[in-house]
């Protein structure tokens, strides 16, 4: 492996842009970044959050690009540039299924399809996932499934369970939902579950919480892209994976042997205080997980990527994925 003096130093060309077209014909908006040699010693796949998209991640994208790294990334069913083909943003019940598809499933056998074509085209290279906050959950759920093509897993701004949230009385009120206006009409449900997170925090926007930078928080808000309410139906979707991927017998899936890695902002009030963070960590260690470790960062809320000491997070992410690349 060479070391971090050895690595790639020189300007990374921008991402390509692309479409992966799914096995239910959903358009599926990719991204790639490639070293400026073009020949990535290992890849990292980055799966984003809710209500945002797969290019807030270019600034670290490239970071990992100067150090050897190929990176691919997507936007989910509902976002970015993919929402277009699935009734707009939090939408996605206009594809295959329709009212009946189960949409985290879909994401989760996207993302899957993204990586094996990596995989395809680069045999042999080490492969990562990333993923942040609702893209954390997706790449639990992504573990138990396909772990066989991972070398390694990084959890970001991730919680083990919905804070706040009964799931089964959730999962009755969405079911309410939608028998009352179907799965493309907007739910209250993550506003009204996440209400209450800006409260710790100076009030200027209303998303303080997601990083101390105001800069960052203002980009953010003027995105249209990000923010936006979801659907019933997607919601749904995700609490019930939510309950499924916490599930023992789920759990157990995980391989050992599977290195895993949990970064969080020590004030991002996702987790409850770090409570939800303890919980995910002690659920791993039971299981025998050989190669966990994690770090919280003081003051750091719940983007760490976007937050004031950002260098020193992707400083630290890199010295993870190098140590495990061979």
């Amino acid at each position: 492996m060479p070391d971090r003096a050895d690595a790639p130093t020189s300007a990374p060309a921008a991402y390509t842009a692309g479409l992966l077209n799914a096995a239910d014909g959903v358009p599926v908006a990719t991204y790639t970044w490639l070293p400026a040699d073009g020949r990535p010693r290992a890849y990292v796949q980055i799966a984003h959050g809710a209500g945002e998209h797969a290019l807030r991640y270019d600034r670290f994208a490239r970071h990992l690009t100067e150090h050897g790294y190929g990176v691919v990334a997507s936007d989910h069913r509902g976002h970015g540039a993919t929402a277009q083909a699935t009734g707009g943003f939090g939408v996605t019940s206009e594809v295959a299924g329709g009212e009946d598809a189960d949409s985290w499933r879909a994401i989760v056998d996207d993302l899957k399809a993204i990586g094996d074509q990596v995989r395809t085209l680069h045999p042999g290279l080490p492969f990562f996932l990333f993923g942040h906050s609702l893209g954390s959950l997706l790449a639990r759920d992504y573990a138990q499934e396909y772990a066989d093509g991972l070398a390694g897993v990084i959890l970001s701004g991730t919680f083990r369970s919905l804070p706040g949230a009964d799931i089964e009385g959730s999962i009755a009120r969405l079911e309410r939902e939608i028998a009352e206006q179907g799965r493309s009409a907007p739910s209250s449900y993550i506003g009204d579950l996440f209400a209450s997170f800006n409260e710790p925090f100076p009030h200027r926007t209303g998303f303080e919480w997601l990083s101390r930078d105001e800069v960052e928080v203002d980009e953010y808000v003027a995105d249209e892209r990000c923010g936006f309410t979801f659907s019933a139906g997607l919601t749904l979707d995700w609490v019930r994976a939510v309950r499924k991927i916490n599930d023992p017998r789920n759990l157990a899936r995980v391989p050992a042997d599977l290195p895993i890695h949990v970064a969080v902002g020590d004030q991002d009030p996702c987790h409850v205080g770090m409570t939800l963070v303890y919980e995910l960590l002690e659920d791993f260690r039971y299981l025998g997980a050989e190669d966990l470790t994690w770090k919280a960062y003081p003051g750091g809320r719940h983007e760490i990527l976007n937050e004031t000491n950002r260098d020193e997070v992707q400083e630290d992410l890199t010295s993870w994925l190098d140590e495990r690349v061979l």
